[in-house]
């Protein structure tokens, strides 16, 4: 998100595969990032926080902003008063754009299913404007319908910043995780995270990072690509 903030570029990849994220401005996004727990704007022991540690560095008042997912707000209501936070659309960059990750889940029914009545019966309530709502509520995200902004639940500044940056698309540009490719689960969740703690800690520079994490994910693009041609 920093890095194409920085770059003013959404997505991952170029045309022919190659990764986006070792260019300029976004190894510029990481240095900023790297530079913010350098300069103490982060708690030093931050290096290894998770989802729970963040959240709770927010709440406690450790840290005075946060970026996270709509369901954190599930623990920080349940600790802060309404009156003592809010939610900001992401900041934008040079260009005057930002690109926040848009996460999504859906649902799907396998085609030799047994159970296909139930199943759509199941997925027809989830999806349903008035039971999306509420389901939305109870597990912490933004629910799928317009018009779910004008629910008294969504209709706060603890939400605000969400339904902001779904509005304005020329502005807000969001941007999904390429989550087709094969490895990505591991990259994100062991890889990419030992590397940029190596880059908070001075072990690495963002720009060695970043070359790391561009041919990572040029080799996975462009191999899928070659299996997924039309």
């Amino acid at each position: 998100v920093e890095g194409a903030r920085a770059a003013g570029k959404g997505g991952y990849f170029n045309e022919d595969g190659t990764s986006t994220i070792n260019e300029e401005g976004s190894v510029k996004g990481l240095q900023m990032l790297a530079d913010m727990y350098k300069d103490g704007l982060a708690p030093k022991d931050a290096v290894s926080w998770g989802f729970n540690e963040t959240v709770t560095g927010f709440y406690s008042g450790t840290c005075a902003m946060l970026n996270q997912d709509p369901d954190a707000l599930l623990g920080i209501a349940d600790k802060m008063s309404a009156d003592d936070f809010a939610v900001a659309p992401m900041p934008t960059g040079p260009s005057g754009k930002s690109y926040p990750t848009l996460g999504y889940a859906g649902w799907a029914m396998f085609a030799n299913s047994q159970h296909k009545d139930d199943a759509w019966k199941l997925m027809a309530t989830l999806l349903s404007p008035k039971d999306n709502l509420e389901w939305a509520k109870e597990v912490g995200v933004v629910p799928i319908h317009n018009g779910a902004d004008q629910d008294a639940h969504f209709k706060t500044e603890q939400f605000k910043g969400w339904f902001t940056e779904l509005s304005d698309g020329a502005k807000y540009e969001m941007v999904t995780p390429p989550t087709h490719l094969e490895n990505l689960g591991n990259f994100v969740d062991q890889v990419a995270i030992k590397n940029f703690q190596e880059v908070l800690l001075g072990q690495k520079t963002a720009k060695d990072v970043a070359d790391q994490w561009a041919a990572f994910l040029t080799k996975e693009q462009q191999d899928w690509l070659a299996k997924n041609k039309k």
